[in-house]
């Protein structure tokens, strides 16, 4: 199917919008309507600051890794690093390869870490997924695309979505959330649609990678990773994406890692999104 699609196109690429163009929230609204963007001012500068800190550490700590993967009969090393972080116990799969959680701190569970500061990374992380599954409840409720009237937990729901709120006036985190488990009878419900059990991070320098594919669909320049359908989820799960655009070398200052936009390549926009 995808020769086909490239014989037809030829010489041409298929076209897409982004933000910058005018009908792009038009399309968004009519035929992306479960697709939700939230610009990085939206989020509390606290949970920015421990995250991308929580980041930043993880490299330094090399935690990173790229794996070693078999396509059409030969082996490769993915050009993007990887660490797997949540529940303990959760793995993930792609290209036949499983990758097990590094457990974040989880309550009943005794979790050693070989540091302090990679305790720390991990707990920023569980905040971050936290905070985006209060943010994906409530963009769904506003939706209305599930009747609140089937939640088993009305209570702890509201209690999450007070939560946010004090989150976002005040702009930090006083408490130490947990994470959310989800029922294994139960994935029908809001509440179980929006508890992530992991998060899956990916790191690349596209300026060290000059072996990069073009994406030969719309014409988006180098890319690291090809289109492909994501086997591991859930049926009617929601996916949360946060992207961060770190400086090169020595850690960055504090005010220096707020700014997801900014690079050590000063390019004006190097990850972004388009509707067909």
């Amino acid at each position: 199917m995808k020769k086909k699609l490239l014989e037809e196109l030829g010489e041409s690429k298929l076209p897409y919008l982004t933000p910058a163009d005018a009908d792009f929230h038009h399309l968004q609204k009519t035929r992306y309507s479960k697709l939700i963007f939230r610009k990085s001012d939206t989020v509390p500068e606290e949970l920015h600051r421990v995250v991308q800190e929580g980041f930043l550490t993880l490299r330094e700590h090399d935690c990173f890794f790229q794996d070693l993967v078999r396509i059409k009969g030969k082996d490769f090393f993915t050009p993007v690093s990887r660490i797997l972080i949540g529940n303990p116990g959760c793995t993930y799969k792609y290209l036949n390869t499983r990758l097990f959680t590094v457990p974040w701190p989880t309550e009943g569970c005794e979790i050693k870490y070989c540091s302090p500061q990679i305790h720390d990374a991990c707990k920023a992380l569980i905040k971050l997924n936290d905070y985006l599954h209060i943010e994906a409840v409530k963009a769904l409720q506003g939706q209305n695309l599930l009747d609140t009237k089937d939640l088993k937990d009305t209570t702890a729901i509201d209690r999450e979505q007070n939560l946010a709120t004090s989150l976002t006036e005040k702009g930090s985190f006083s408490k130490d959330q947990s994470s959310c488990y989800i029922p294994e009878n139960d994935y029908t419900s809001l509440n179980n649609r929006t508890s992530y059990n992991l998060t899956l991070l990916n790191y690349m320098d596209p300026l060290q990678m000059p072996y990069l594919k073009q994406e030969p669909y719309f014409g988006m320049g180098n890319m690291a990773v090809s289109w492909h359908h994501d086997e591991n989820l859930v049926e009617r799960s929601t996916v949360a994406v946060y992207s961060y655009s770190c400086e090169e070398g020595p850690r960055a200052a504090p005010e220096q890692e707020l700014q997801p936009e900014e690079s050590s390549s000063n390019q004006e926009e190097i990850w972004g999104m388009g509707l067909q």
